[in-house]
């Protein structure tokens, strides 16, 4: 859980992590000693039944040895156990034995239990220390002394008592039979197993994307409505142009953020999971595995978004239908392009704060660079060579390319073109974009003369391929941006892998380097070697 919602409590928490372990030893196929630290706590009675159950059928059915700390567990769960350690404070022992003896035991000391009483409260109440009064603490540790003497008398240094069969000179129990290692996961079903956990996560993020599609279709709605039915005018190229290149922006910038604002939250988590090892050295899985499922699940998401936009935004703005599958083909790999471009910086940003900062920066300088064109800005020549790295160069150029091939234009509007903007008579006022730009050309007010008619019609822009050789590119080149767009998300792909390879995994699918927490000579043994 987080800050944007809720998250498990305490006790599925708890459950949770006991389920990760049994879940590691089974892959390990070695489990001999479970230590469980209060595995009851914070959760109600019924759930924490259920959780002894498990560890009494792990103990019983896999011939683990479990040891478990546990306090005021309810009476279905203390005629579970095996056998009960009793400990007063200061690590008096008072009892260690058989779990149905201990009420005899005691009773025998002069302290019975009474009828329908919890045996697990009463032995919990024998060892403690009542502090209510100066009268009732000594009593209470006169008590405890006398147990804990009466306990060292009875059995000096002796074990725990054998199992009832051996001790009545019965047959002995036949060893279990050892369990048979499973093969470790393959690459191919590591793939699989956490395609299914990518597509669940997306599933449950259901509430998020119908918000985000909501959003998607109300800006797509304020585009189309802002640049209604563009027609075929001189002066609708420009407008044109400026919805390939809002709509471009909208839908890297939308999928980046995403990306940004989830996948270094995710890294956290993989991070945890890619330091656990089985007993071999391995991991669980591998990044290889992890990296692949997570694109082919989140892909046609991320691609689905710019989809929607452009449906919407084309035939509200009356852009060319004849190219519309190439238009959404292009907005759709610009959508994942601009989702790998947030991954590669999420990997490489040491947090979500640093990654939302460096993300927008990132976007900005993309969006300077990417009218090398000239439509609307002259990118400086120094800085042409690093616009082959600009997100948004390339979608805008494979959008213009799928928008003017082939697209007729009409001059009829040249008149309103050449007319200064406000209809000053003496064409000096203000003149705003296309409407004045030929008369601020040839700066008059009054009706152009024949000769500089014929100008305007030689100037005027008839089909889309010219346009297009206006901006540097070719008719039908939308293939060759496509496969730019391609390149760069490649890229970003790669380094991605490599910072999540480098910072996270590792050594990946192999065998881990990792060393105890604190040095420890090979004479004394430690937990961690056993």
């Amino acid at each position: 859980g987080g800050d944007g919602g809720r998250g498990i409590s305490g006790g599925e928490r708890r459950r949770l992590a006991i389920a990760c372990e049994l879940l590691r030893a089974e892959s390990d196929g070695a489990l001999t000693v479970l230590i469980a630290d209060e595995p009851t706590t914070g959760l109600d009675s019924f759930q924490a039944d259920r959780v002894v159950e498990t560890l009494v059928d792990l103990a019983r059915g896999e011939g683990a040895m479990v040891l478990m700390c546990i306090h005021q567990p309810r009476s279905a769960i203390f005629e579970k156990l095996d056998d009960v350690l009793l400990l007063a404070p200061g690590g008096r022992t008072c009892y260690a034995g058989p779990a149905s003896g201990a009420l005899a035991y005691f009773a025998g000391k002069g302290f019975p239990c009474k009828p329908n009483y919890n045996p697990a409260e009463f032995l919990v109440d024998l060892v403690s220390v009542d502090t209510s009064s100066k009268e009732a603490e000594r009593r209470a540790w006169k008590r405890i002394e006398a147990l804990h003497r009466a306990w060292q008398s009875d059995s000096p240094r002796s074990p725990l008592p054998e199992q009832p069969a051996m001790a009545a000179g019965g047959p002995a129990p036949e060893p279990a039979e050892p369990r048979r290692r499973p093969r470790r996961a393959g690459l191919l079903s590591q793939f699989f197993h956490l395609v299914g956990r990518a597509f669940t996560q997306t599933r449950r993020e259901g509430a998020v994307h119908l918000t985000r599609a909501a959003g998607t279709v109300v800006l797509a709605l304020a585009f189309g409505t802002c640049h209604f039915k563009l027609g075929r005018s001189q002066k609708s190229i420009k407008r044109r142009g400026a919805v390939m290149m809002q709509v471009c922006i909208n839908s890297a910038m939308m999928s980046t953020i995403k990306t940004l604002n989830s996948f270094p939250r995710e890294r956290c988590v993989v991070k945890k999971e890619l330091a656990k090892t089985r007993t071999d050295g391995s991991r669980l899985y591998g990044i290889g595995p992890y990296f692949l499922s997570k694109l082919l699940v989140e892909s046609p998401v991320d691609a689905f978004f710019p989809v929607l936009f452009g449906s919407i935004v084309g035939p509200l703005s009356g852009l060319n239908p004849r190219n519309r599958l190439a238009f959404l083909g292009t907005l759709a790999l610009q959508g994942v392009s601009a989702s790998a471009v947030g991954m590669s910086v999420g990997a490489l940003a040491p947090s979500t704060e640093a990654a939302l900062a460096v993300g927008p920066v990132v976007m900005v300088l993309s969006i300077m660079l990417g009218d090398s064109g000239g439509m609307f800005a002259e990118v400086p020549k120094f800085l042409k060579p690093a616009a082959k790295f600009s997100l948004i160069k390339w979608g805008f150029d494979g959008c213009s390319s799928a928008e003017f091939s082939g697209l007729d234009f009409h001059c009829d509007d040249l008149d309103e073109l050449m007319t200064p903007a406000n209809g000053a008579p003496d064409g000096n006022g203000p003149q705003g974009g296309a409407k004045g730009f030929l008369a601020g050309l040839f700066n008059s007010p009054r009706p152009p003369p024949s000769y500089q008619r014929e100008i305007a019609e030689a100037v005027c822009l008839r089909t889309g391929k010219q346009v297009l050789e206006g901006m540097g590119l070719e008719e039908w080149g939308f293939a060759d941006a496509a496969k730019e767009q391609g390149k760069l998300l490649l890229y970003n792909l790669c380094a991605t892998y490599l910072a999540l390879r480098v910072k996270d995994g590792g050594g990946g699918y192999g065998a881990s380097h990792t060393k105890p927490p604190i040095p420890f000579e090979r004479s004394a043994r430690k937990l961690w070697e056993i």
